[in-house]
């Protein structure tokens, strides 16, 4: 009895020394990168747990963890570490960079991850870091003066305004150069320009690209170049803006408030008139509030983000309220299938002006002088022009609503270590309504009716719904040998996009309705636009001794808008790397510790654009009449019309010194447009309309030189600087015999396509002063390129301790573009600024154009900040609170004295050829002040 009391008591005695042993106890520390500065945001998971946290701003953790447990610390561009908990409560780790994990980059267009080292093209990358800082509310915005090789020019200071976005040079004179937008693998309506239907405010074109929430960007990619976006088919010539939302990582959940207050004003460096400004420009607030909360284990992670947005903009009428919430997860289902899934909803509101060629617009009419040079008035006059246009005013009603929904599901299936599969399927549906009613208060108020009209007042509707559905599935292999590496991707891809619009017109009508209803007439319109591309694509990236990689594919591409005659086109590529430094006999070298990155590389790859749907097709148009149908033709149409294909070559070299501190890239491209699609005006005689054909070829040709450079990399300051700076010789070098024709600007001056010019340049009539003192007139002379062939970026950031400081600033130079405003002074006689007296009323100004063509050059800072982390002084309550101010376009040189990036009359119909090479009658974007303050918990 007393052994069987002793085995009973010893068991007991054990089983409370296990059990006192087995505890969770609390493990902490910090976590360094390998200079020793703190890592905020280090997952810290207990392995084969949930439990799991991440680092705080400082680099500090604490989580509960039993002794023999193993503590995993990730995190990205590091290695990860494994650590097993032992008697000391404190886990001091330093991660050390893993160069590869900062390389991969997804660049196949089908989400397959390859790093960058691999791969033969250039790809621009903005990180959720870079995004954060930002005070900007649109990707265009986003990406201007941050995108190295990308030139993006803001057309309007009007909210929503599209952005003309060009790489590489204009490649098409029948579509615009906006890039093809991907959300998470799904295509995204990427509408720059006025719809079809839309409403003629004179210019203002509200861009699709204004409601993308980035509120949950995790990394934009800017993806530009034959062989680069060969894979991305159809229409991916102009490039691809690929942009991944983040989906949550493994750690305990972690949220934040963030609340921004700022003030707009408008810019007024380049106004002609002091008074313009006191007319219109009124300083205005805007506010946002932003909350997130994200986190998640090895099984499940999350994002979610949502925001609330508003200003009142720098003039009386400009209004915008913008709503978004975003969700990200990533689930792993079972040990081989995980699935990935994004969601965003964005509602947008906005006021808008009438902008540039259009009599009612009030900026038009004062920097255009349409009432008088408004300087010279007395102060009487003034007060009375004064007191009229803010009249006018408060009597504009122009709004814009949209509704976006975009949604991406991806399946991830681990066949076995080396074979993947991927499939994608989603949607992005997005609805706009604009309207402007036009009353007969605002009517008599300019002048177009006479006082005490009330029935002609008229209102326009204009519905846009625009649906993309895109469907993907692929299979990806990855092999390796001794000294071979293999990554196959073998896939296919359908997408189909339906634009559908309606635009309702109503007159005759009295004031105090929005009902069409009450109108005495109504008129409507309708357009339609669907297309679907069917794609089978393939890809190989084979690396020879993991230091030269040769990587070749094509797509297959079926697009419905090429006809049913037009046989599937075959887009190849093929490319080559060669990364020296990676040989051992090299980083064994003493070289290597001066010059420790040499890359080469080169490709070929094609892409296209295809016209728009249903221009092979002879069509007709019903014009009723008399109530009864009658019928003229429309499009002569062309059965042998095909896409128009781009061809790219180019060559790379990067090369890194000091372990990347001072870092060059240069490239060399050269492509070539073929079976370019012109649409000349048909002689007169034919009696036939225009019809577009493939007859032209455009050749661009460039260098796109990059240098980064890090000068101060201590354990408290750090310093970075990085800029770039890109060429581009465009020129149509085959018009297929077709003579000169208009595509944008005016009939005396315009945007002309011609052989042996480069595509869209000025032309008009040159008043040219001649030895004995007279001038002669040369009719259709050349005047300069509306693309400016030299542009680049700049940028700074600075660290110090918790402190941290940033600029970034953009410039071009070397093109050319026309003063409307000017132009308009003269016609009305208040301005002959740089004018030859002996041209002054003895020939029409029509007849010397070329002195109103100036050039474009500019340098323009976008944004200067600063950003403190509290840090260590916010705990307990908060893990941290930052505190940032950003002044956006706070300083500008320009060679004119007006604003060589905007450009009402430059953007052409839906989707059309932007030159941009007017400045007219809009205003400049604002410049801002904001502060922002966030809370972390």
């Amino acid at each position: 009895m007393k052994s069987k009391l002793t085995w009973i008591l010893t068991s007991f005695m054990v089983l409370c020394v296990s059990f006192s042993f087995s505890q969770g106890k609390t493990v902490s520390g910090s976590v360094t990168d390998q200079a020793g500065l703190p890592l905020p945001g280090v997952s810290v998971v207990v392995v084969g747990t949930t439990s799991g946290t991440q680092t705080d701003f400082d680099g500090n953790y604490s989580i509960q963890a039993n002794t023999g447990q193993v503590l995993r610390f990730s995190y990205l561009g590091q290695k990860t570490v494994n650590m097993t908990v032992g008697a000391s409560n404190v886990v001091n780790v330093q991660l050390e960079e893993d160069a590869q994990a900062l390389e991969e980059v997804i660049v196949t267009g089908q989400g397959s991850g390859i790093a960058r080292r691999k791969l033969s093209t250039t790809v621009d990358v903005l990180n959720s870091e870079d995004i954060e800082k930002l005070p900007a509310n649109q990707i265009d915005q986003l990406l201007q003066s941050t995108t190295p090789s990308a030139q993006i020019r803001l057309s309007s200071g009007q909210p929503g305004t599209a952005a003309i976005i060009r790489t590489r040079g204009p490649i098409s004179a029948s579509s615009s150069a906006t890039p093809v937008v991907i959300v998470d693998g799904i295509r995204v309506d990427n509408l720059n320009s006025n719809p079809q239907l839309g409403i003629a405010t004179g210019g203002a074109s509200v861009s699709a690209l204004a409601d993308i929430p980035v509120e949950s960007i995790e990394r934009i990619e800017y993806i530009k170049g034959g062989a680069a976006t060969t894979l991305y088919g159809a229409d991916a010539a102009n490039g691809v803006i690929q942009i991944i939302t983040k989906k949550g990582k493994d750690g305990k959940s972690n949220a934040y408030f963030e609340s921004s207050i700022g003030v707009i004003k408008g810019t007024t460096d380049y106004l002609k008139y002091d008074r313009t400004a006191e007319a219109i420009f009124e300083p205005g607030v805007s506010q946002q509030f932003r909350v997130g909360l994200n986190g998640g284990s090895e099984k499940f992670s999350y994002n979610f983000a949502g925001s609330l947005y508003k200003d009142d903009s720098y003039n009386d009428i400009n209004e915008q309220i913008k709503r978004s919430f975003t969700f990200g997860m990533t689930a792993k289902v079972t040990d081989k299938l995980q699935y990935q899934g994004s969601f965003s909803y964005v509602g947008f509101e906005s006021n808008l002006d009438y902008n540039a060629n259009t009599s009612f617009s009030r900026f038009s009419g004062l920097e255009g002088s349409a009432r008088g040079a408004t300087d010279e008035f007395t102060d009487e006059e003034w007060q009375s022009e004064l007191a009229r246009y803010k009249n006018i005013g408060t009597l504009v009603d122009i709004t814009s609503t949209t509704n976006r929904i975009t949604a991406s599901n991806k399946f991830i299936y681990d066949i076995n270590d080396d074979l993947q599969v991927n499939a994608t399927i989603g949607i992005d549906n997005r609805n706009t309504v604009q309207e402007e009613l036009l009353s007969n208060t605002l009517q008599v108020a300019l002048g177009s009716v006479a006082e005490g009209t009330t029935d002609q007042g008229q209102l326009t509707r204009v519905l846009r719904s625009a649906f993309t559905l895109t469907s993907d599935l692929n299979i990806t292999h990855r092999a390796e040998t001794d000294n071979f590496s293999f990554v196959s991707v073998l896939g296919g891809q359908f997408f189909r996009t339906t634009d559908r619009q309606n635009r309702l017109n109503g007159s005759g009508g009295v004031d105090g309705t929005r009902s069409l209803n009450n109108f005495s007439e109504q008129t409507f319109s309708d357009f339609v636009l669907e297309n679907a591309n069917y794609g089978l694509y393939f890809l190989e990236n084979i690396g020879i001794y993991d230091v030269a990689f040769l990587e070749f594919g094509g797509r297959l591409d079926k697009n419905t808008a090429s006809g049913a005659d037009t046989k599937p086109l075959l887009l190849p590529k093929i490319g080559l790397t060669y990364n020296l430094d990676d040989h051992d006999f090299y980083r064994d070298a003493a070289i290597s510790n001066v010059i420790s990155t040499i890359k080469l590389r080169a490709n070929y790859g094609e892409a296209t654009n295809f016209a728009q749907p249903f221009s092979q097709d002879r069509t007709f148009a019903q014009n009723p009449f008399l109530g009864a149908p009658s019928f003229t033709f429309s499009n002569p149409g062309n059965d042998e019309l095909v896409s128009e294909r781009v061809k790219t070559t180019e060559f790379g070299l990067e090369l890194g010194f000091f372990r990347d501190r001072l870092f060059l890239s240069g490239t060399r491209y050269m492509g070539v447009t073929e079976d370019a699609l012109f649409t000349p005006q048909s002689a007169p005689s034919s009696g036939q309309l225009n019809q577009i054909q493939n007859i032209g070829e455009v050749e661009n040709k460039g260098y796109e030189l990059a240098l980064r450079a890090t000068p101060i990399q201590t354990g408290k300051h750090n310093l970075s600087v990085n800029l770039s700076y890109n060429t581009n010789e465009n020129l149509v070098t085959d018009s297929g015999g077709a003579p000169a024709f208009v595509v944008g600007g005016f009939t005396v001056l315009g945007s002309v396509v011609e052989e042996g010019q480069s595509l869209g340049y000025l032309r008009g009539t040159a008043a040219v002063l001649q030895d004995d003192g007279t001038y002669s007139f040369e009719a259709n002379t050349a005047l300069g390129d509306t693309f400016a062939p030299n542009f680049g970026s700049m940028g700074l950031n600075y660290s110090w301790g918790d402190f941290s400081f940033f600029a970034t600033a953009d410039y071009q130079f070397g093109g050319k573009i026309t003063d409307l405003s000017f132009l308009l002074r003269h016609l009305r006689g208040t301005d002959n600024t740089g004018i030859p007296e002996e041209l002054i009323g003895a020939t029409s100004p029509f007849n010397y154009v070329n002195f109103f063509v100036f050039d474009n050059d500019f340098l323009k800072v976008r944004n200067i900040g600063a950003t403190y982390n509290f840090g260590d002084i916010a705990k307990p309550l908060f893990s941290n609170i930052r505190l940032g101010v950003t002044v956006t376009n706070p300083f500008n040189w320009t060679a004119g004295q007006f604003d060589p990036e905007t450009t009402g009359s430059g953007i052409s119909a839906q989707n059309g050829f932007a030159s941009g090479g007017f400045a007219y009658g809009t205003e400049s974007a604002p410049r801002t002040y904001v502060a922002n303050l966030r809370f972390e918990f």
